[in-house]
């Protein structure tokens, strides 16, 4: 068999300029354009993206036929690498194994392989098209081996999860639990109290009325009436769960620009209906945080996400509500009782009630999944890991 070209191949520069290019080029007895071309694959192999990207020009097309349509200028180019780095695992190399240099035009024939192992069914062919003046590449165009259908973003999606979970088998336990929270939440009976959610009956949908249209508690702080009346336990315990699930929008710098992963704003916006449906799922398919990860700045957020995640007045807002709504069920609606009696009453309430025993859940689960945002979030505001330890094991439990 043949030995694999790309782990004998010298390891081009990344980021050079094109006078370079061009120098090593005439060296090598090959025109700018495959100098580029091998830039490229050298620098996508070493995950160094932008040094990818620094080989194309800006108004640059990029086909992919696994995908619908072209990549159109080197930002979609390079948030599409950024992905595809993102979903594959360090190990994989893509391999050059013949280059026709044509001028300005190259063609590649290439394979895949993984820690030195050539990949079945990974094979290739892509065109390339340079400017002559300056080296950099107009365009590319890639022909995997055929598939029945183009697989695009979803098989990248496969691919991203099954990598995380080769590389961190702890992602497992939140995508079990998810698993686990779907079925006795949604879909089992016996398990929690009241139907599963393809039968509930009217009662539980004039419950989310309800409580809805008591949101944050306004409606009945205003007296207004068209107020419903509900246990204030329940009350309490819905609107701590909107206000904790809101909170999380402190970590929205976890998806700023560039992160494969991308903006963690639909995250947050489905986690006020959804809950841990929506939460758990993002901590399987997150990007980490690397351990050598700088300090991100405001500016390197996206503007309007970092008006409302690093607001300051974000946090007490929320943490208002959220006492608030404590303070609500334990007091509120002097005709349920004292505290005893209205912790029984809200126990028998619960007991045979689906959805509030299900805010429950919720509430446990922030409860112990919150700490897996909080390391990356101290670390990109600058905190050395064994710094502020008291505040950092408060905050991995506590809204």
């Amino acid at each position: 068999p043949r030995p694999p070209r790309c782990a004998a191949r010298r390891a081009a520069p990344v980021g050079v300029a094109a006078d370079t290019l061009e120098a090593e080029a005439t060296q090598a007895g090959a025109g700018v354009a495959a100098a580029s071309v091998r830039q490229y694959f050298e620098a996508w192999n070493a995950r160094d993206m932008e040094a990818a990207c620094a080989v194309f020009s800006d108004d640059c097309s990029y086909e992919d036929t696994q995908y619908a349509g072209a990549f159109t200028g080197k930002e979609a180019l390079r948030a599409h690498l950024f992905k595809v780095a993102d979903a594959l695992p360090p190990t994989f190399r893509f391999c050059i194994d013949e280059i026709a240099d044509g001028g300005e035009f190259v063609g590649v024939q290439w394979h895949v392989e993984n820690d030195g192992q050539e990949l079945p069914f990974t094979r290739g062919c892509s065109m390339y098209r340079a400017d002559p003046a300056t080296g950099r590449l107009l365009s590319g165009f890639d022909v995997p081996e055929p598939a029945p259908f183009k697989p695009g973003s979803a098989s990248l999606s496969v691919l991203s999860l099954a990598s995380k979970l080769i590389q961190e088998p702890v992602r497992a336990l939140p995508l079990l639990v998810w698993a686990a929270y779907i079925f006795f939440v949604f879909l089992a009976n016996g398990v929690l109290p009241g139907k599963d959610a393809l039968q509930l009956d009217p009662a539980t949908w004039e419950e989310v009325r309800d409580l809805s249209i008591n949101f944050w508690l306004i409606s009945p702080l205003l007296k207004l009436p068209f107020a419903p009346v509900l246990h204030p336990g329940l009350e309490g315990i819905f609107n701590l769960l909107l206000a904790w699930a809101g909170l999380f929008a402190g970590f929205m710098s976890d998806g700023r620009p560039g992160r494969a992963s991308g903006s963690m704003l639909g995250t947050i916006l489905g986690m006020q209906f959804l809950t841990n449906a929506i939460y758990l799922p993002y901590l399987v398919s997150r990007s980490p945080e690397g351990p050598d990860a700088a300090a991100v700045c405001r500016e390197d957020l996206d503007p309007a996400e970092a008006q409302v995640s690093e607001n300051r007045l974000l946090g007490p807002l929320l943490a208002a509500v959220g006492g608030g709504a404590v303070c609500w069920g334990l007091w509120a609606r002097p005709e349920y009782g004292d505290l005893p009696t209205r912790w029984t009453s809200l126990c028998e309430f619960l007991s045979g009630d689906r959805l509030g025993s299900s805010f429950v859940v919720d509430l446990v689960l922030f409860a112990i999944f919150q700490g897996w945002l909080v390391d990356d979030d101290l670390r990109r505001r600058g905190v050395a890991p064994g710094e502020l330890g008291a505040l950092r094991a408060v905050a991995k439990f506590v809204p």
